[in-house]
């Protein structure tokens, strides 16, 4: 945990079991829980628009914000936290997850097009954890049935911020694109709500 607080107060109980797991543990659980659960909204029409955000964003914070409130001792209320799948303006004064590359230069993806990212764009910029994609499909917009098998949510969408405004910047022209799951750690940021930051 980065932990970016005013206040260092812990007043939310602890499980100590989870600090067997790692931010990154925590995050790639959430990744294959969509995994297994996707196929099953698609014959009730779930898995596209507003059904799908209504699923994902609650079981996001649940699954994410909450276990992060029980390893660290910290209480995190869900309008205090950034939603799977949003951008924001700001990334200071609410809490986030970074993603940190594992190794240097690495492949970003943008459009099915893949990028080299190397550590003279990574100078002064952040990368935020967004949303979990899939390389093959489009899935905002639905999926038909018989490729429900393939997807796999195998990429990690992040925003591309400036270290020292934490707004919104980019790398060669993209604000946010995808990394590949294996190639990046997560790291929860603790942060003092800042509403004025977030309006």
């Amino acid at each position: 945990m980065i932990d970016n607080r005013l206040s260092k107060i812990m007043n939310y109980e602890v499980d100590d079991s989870l600090n067997e797991l790692t931010d990154t543990d925590i995050l790639l659980n959430f990744q294959q829980a969509i995994t297994s659960l996707y196929p099953h909204l698609i014959p009730i029409h779930a898995h596209a628009y507003y059904a799908w955000d209504d699923i994902v964003i609650p079981l996001f914070y649940e699954m994410i914000y909450k276990t992060f409130a029980y390893k660290y001792g910290i209480e995190i209320e869900q309008n205090e936290t950034h939603a799977y799948m949003f951008s924001l303006r700001c990334y200071e004064g609410i809490h986030h997850i970074e993603c940190f590359p594992k190794m240097a230069p690495f492949k970003g993806i943008m459009n099915n097009d893949y990028f080299e990212v190397n550590d003279e764009e990574l100078k002064g910029k952040r990368l935020v954890f967004k949303s979990f994609g899939d390389s093959v499909h489009y899935l905002t917009t639905g999926l038909d049935t018989e490729n429900t098998d393939a997807v796999n949510f195998e990429l990690v969408e992040v925003d591309v911020i400036c270290s020292q405004s934490n707004r919104i910047t980019d790398i060669d022209g993209c604000t946010s694109f995808f990394i590949h799951k294996d190639d990046v750690e997560f790291t929860f940021v603790a942060e003092t709500f800042n509403k004025d930051l977030q309006k």
